[in-house]
């Protein structure tokens, strides 16, 4: 059948596309309310999606220093930020809280500024009391529920922290991420394995606000999805969400796909004896914590890898390690859509809040006020479609 193209005459009119700019809630609360002069080290996953954020940073303080997360580099990202801010690359993760430390204390004596570290995953955690010390240093705002552990792992701590892991701004980030994770499994499974995601059974490990989205989207997509989780509510939960739950060694037996999003080591070593020879193993977790890496490279032979995926030969099972257990949707661009506007926002405001007031050390949150302030903005901004 022949689509007939449709006619439009002269008196047809068409809604221009309204454009929105680059992180419009972000920019309304630095225009609300301004930054008190301070400057900024500022560890983040360097992607091409953070270069509005680090821009709008950059036009509310002063940027010192830019730390870029190794495994998700990426070099446009790079090259966009030349000229605007400094930008360090260090070659491993375990360069980054010492760095961080040397650039912190150069801002204190150089600038004379005060000086915050935002960081994503806790590098810094052990590395900082050098600096904790200076009365020009207010702390650190952390992103991931892994950075908040590690610093609440130091308690007590000798500087304030504001983390932004467990705010109900987020949570909403996390179903995208759980999403993001769906869709790169879908895109790795076509390309890589030549299989269709809705002709495969995935076993998700975690059901927090990232595996549950991940699991519904999975089974939306046409996958049988079952869910393991340390946390008895968490699986009660997902049972009535509707999806399989196992005994952990039946999961592992199970899945053609394993995916780890529980934050914290999920896969051991030892549990390659559980899994079915081909299996996939991914990560949707920051850093390579969910999947004992060097533990199945140690015990195992590498058949053939590239930049995507290892293949391994361990325990008498072929496995196929992707993204080197790192999180795979890395592999494209991690979290997209306007929901990355609020949790821009959320630590712009807490880094804010350091250089407004004198909190004592520990571990802080925004106030629910400012973080119902940005939902508002952001659903006037972006809810509202009836423009004129």
């Amino acid at each position: 059948m022949t689509a007939t193209p449709v006619a439009f005459d002269k008196k047809t009119t068409i809604s221009p596309v309204r454009v929105v700019p680059p992180l419009p809630v972000l920019n309304t609360m630095i225009h609300r309310r301004p930054c008190p002069e301070l400057s900024l080290v500022l560890v983040t996953h360097l992607l091409d999606t953070a270069v509005p954020f680090v821009r709008a940073l950059a036009s509310a303080m002063s940027v010192h220093a830019v730390v870029a997360v190794p495994y998700s580099l990426r070099d446009s990202a790079h090259e966009a930020l030349a000229g605007l801010v400094p930008v360090h690359t260090p070659s491993t993760l375990s360069e980054i809280g010492p760095l961080v430390a040397r650039l912190s204390a150069e801002a204190l004596e150089r600038t004379g500024r005060s000086v915050v570290v935002q960081e994503v995953g806790g590098y810094c955690a052990t590395t900082l009391d050098d600096v904790a010390g200076h009365h020009r240093f207010l702390g650190v705002v952390e992103d991931t529920h892994q950075g908040q552990w590690r610093y609440e792992e130091r308690q007590p701590l000798r500087y304030p922290v504001y983390t932004i892991a467990d705010s109900p701004l987020k949570d909403l980030e996390n179903r995208q991420v759980g999403r993001s994770l769906a869709y790169s499994m879908d895109h790795l499974l076509r390309t890589r394995f030549f299989r269709h995601v809705g002709e495969t059974s995935i076993a998700v490990l975690g059901y927090g606000g990232i595996g549950s989205a991940l699991a519904a989207t999975l089974r939306a997509l046409g996958s049988e999805v079952a869910v393991y989780d340390t946390d008895d509510i968490k699986t009660s939960r997902a049972m009535v969400d509707g999806h399989l739950t196992m005994p952990r060694d039946r999961i592992l037996g199970w899945a053609d796909v394993v995916l780890g999003v529980s934050g914290t080591r999920s896969f051991t070593v030892d549990d390659l004896a559980y899994v079915r020879d081909g299996t996939i193993l991914a990560s949707g977790s920051s850093k390579k914590v969910e999947f004992d890496v060097d533990g199945m490279r140690s015990r195992g032979v590498v058949e053939q890898e590239d930049d995507v995926m290892a293949e391994l030969i361990a325990a008498d099972r072929r496995v196929f390690l992707l993204n080197d257990g790192r999180p795979v949707n890395f592999l494209a661009q991690s979290v997209l859509g306007n929901v990355l506007d609020l949790i821009y926002s959320e630590l712009y405001l807490c880094t804010r809040n350091l250089g407004l007031e004198d909190r004592g050390p520990g571990i802080h949150r925004l106030d629910a006020g400012l973080q119902q302030e940005i939902a508002r903005t952001w659903k006037q901004i972006y809810g509202d479609r009836g423009w004129s």
